[in-house]
């Protein structure tokens, strides 16, 4: 009788552990759809962000490459020809840059550019006359909100070394709007330049294929390196180019050195990150040093 109660209470005992873990396991499978689902909903948001910010910064980017056109005809209409031909070279280097990455600079409409032409160049002269008294390195120039961060986890093949080495890395002129150097004028910023001097070896951002490695008369010799996703990275007034064009590439790898050929002022790096053919803000990317 006693061998019996024992039994019972032990399978009593069984069948209550028994649901107890059906419990448990029915709130863990719960918990865990919840999750998920909240991740979708992060990854949907997160993704809609960043499908707006590149939109955005598509706009800016085209009105950007509209207002080089514009600016060309200016400086045709004012007689100024090494400006105009200053601003054919940089119009020459992204169309450039757009062919060899396989994109289209699509054309603003005939409209908005006959609208705006007159008051965007009478704004720069405003503003240029404004900047005829005050030291071009003492501008502070306008810097973009626009920050494309790559997101933690990410980053194979994504640009986030600095392309110098830690010391040289001190940023000299940021991405946005700032007084252009030869111009004069106020001209958004494609990139970041960094003072590094002479000589100092450039890093490749990540690993990827060089594309591009040649001469621009504003630009000098510049690299471009294609990664994953769209992604691309830019290195401009080099002194030496070690790679060429089809050469893959690791990250860290040495593709040449600093210098000021074409327009520049004085040995630096002009570096570009750019997504889709569009340049964002590299600040953002540089998140390892070496």
């Amino acid at each position: 009788m006693k061998r019996f109660i024992f039994l019972v209470a032990l399978l009593n005992v069984l069948i209550i552990s028994t649901n107890a873990q059906n419990k448990t396991k029915n709130q863990l499978e719960a918990d865990f759809e919840k999750f998920k689902r909240e991740r979708e909903q992060d990854f949907q948001n997160f993704k809609q962000k960043r499908e707006a910010e590149l939109k955005k910064m598509e706009q800016e980017y085209l009105d950007y490459y509209n207002e080089m056109t514009e600016l060309k005809k200016h400086y045709v209409e004012k007689k100024e020809p090494e400006k105009a031909q200053t601003v054919q070279d940089i119009i020459d280097y992204e169309n450039t840059i757009a062919k060899t990455l396989g994109y289209k600079i699509p054309e603003r409409v005939k409209e908005k550019v006959e609208a705006n032409t007159k008051s965007e160049v009478s704004k720069k002269e405003e503003v240029k006359t404004e900047a005829e008294n005050v030291n071009v390195e003492d501008k502070k120039p306008e810097v973009s909100s626009s920050t494309f961060k790559p997101e933690a986890g990410t980053r194979d093949g994504i640009p986030v070394l600095t392309p110098l080495p830690k010391r040289l890395a001190k940023i000299t002129s940021p991405f946005g709007v700032r007084i252009h150097p030869t111009l004069g004028r106020p001209i958004k910023h494609n990139g970041v330049d960094f003072g590094s001097g002479r000589g100092a070896e450039v890093y490749a951002a990540s690993s990827g294929k060089v594309v591009l490695a040649q001469y621009n008369s504003t630009y000098g010799n510049y690299i471009i390196i294609e990664h994953n996703d769209g992604t691309s990275s830019v290195y401009a007034h080099l002194d030496k180019i070690k790679v060429s064009k089809g050469s893959p590439i690791r990250k860290g790898d040495v593709i040449g050195y600093t210098g000021s050929t074409g327009r520049s002022t004085g040995p630096h790096l002009h570096y570009e990150v750019r997504i889709k053919g569009i340049p964002v803000d590299p600040k953002g990317y540089l998140v390892e040093t070496k």
